[in-house]
């Protein structure tokens, strides 16, 4: 698998929004950098979410679909979206994550 380099030292997931069918994930997110943290959105693959989520059960957080909100439209588009902000009572940092798949910012 391609891995990419990671230019963060942790990462804080606030929001996840994809419209189902899509390949890609918007991820809007804090990097932690040695220069201090950038605000930014990123395009990731719906892997690397599972991924996420994943490590956040595994640090001992219970992930809950209840709290998805997902909006269907007139023409069967469904949107999904879900804040990882205090849902757990805290922030989520992620430490040492590393994504797999190509990851676009689209914002800083």
């Amino acid at each position: 698998m391609e891995q990419v380099i990671s230019i963060y030292e942790k990462l804080i997931i606030k929001e996840v929004t994809y419209e189902t069918g899509d390949q890609t994930v918007r991820a809007s997110c804090i990097l932690e950098t040695l220069s201090g943290p950038i605000s930014t959105e990123l395009v990731i693959s719906h892997t690397d979410l599972n991924r996420i989520i994943a490590k956040i059960v595994a640090s001992g957080f219970e992930f809950e679909v209840k709290q998805v909100n997902s909006f269907l439209f007139e023409d069967g588009t469904e949107v999904v979206d879900y804040s990882f902000e205090n849902v757990f009572g805290e922030e989520i940092v992620l430490e040492d994550f590393q994504f797999q798949k190509m990851v676009q910012q689209i914002r800083a």
